[in-house]
């Protein structure tokens, strides 16, 4: 298993806004296309779909963010960190209480669990 580096990963990410600099937003593009074209070869490859997530924070894709977390817990149904990214992207950028509330339990379930 991955755990290991998907946990460095995982700490590495802060919710950090995006830089409007116009060169670093150039290169997560990049990276994007070329960690897309990486997954598309290794579907349940979870460590390319944090990256590609951190990515997708760094340039402030709301969608995409969701739509990385999304796969990566389905993935990885017992990892507790893409329900609760996603329980504070619904709280914090999308104000959306009842999904956020949804995504928490689910993240505590699987914490209390252990």
């Amino acid at each position: 298993r991955q755990v290991g580096l998907l946990d460095k990963i995982k700490k590495s990410i802060v919710l950090k806004q995006s830089t409007s600099n116009p060169e670093s937003i150039k290169n997560t593009e990049n990276k994007i296309i070329q960690l897309k074209k990486q997954f598309e070869q290794n579907p349940d490859n979870c460590t390319i779909l944090t990256k590609l997530y951190t990515c997708y924070v760094e340039i402030s894709n709301t969608e995409k963010k969701i739509e990385c977390l999304k796969k990566i817990s389905t993935l990885s149904p017992g990892d507790f960190y893409p329900f609760q990214q996603l329980a504070d992207i619904y709280l914090n950028e999308l104000d959306d209480v009842p999904q956020a509330q949804l995504y928490q339990n689910r993240a505590n379930e699987i914490k209390n669990s252990f």
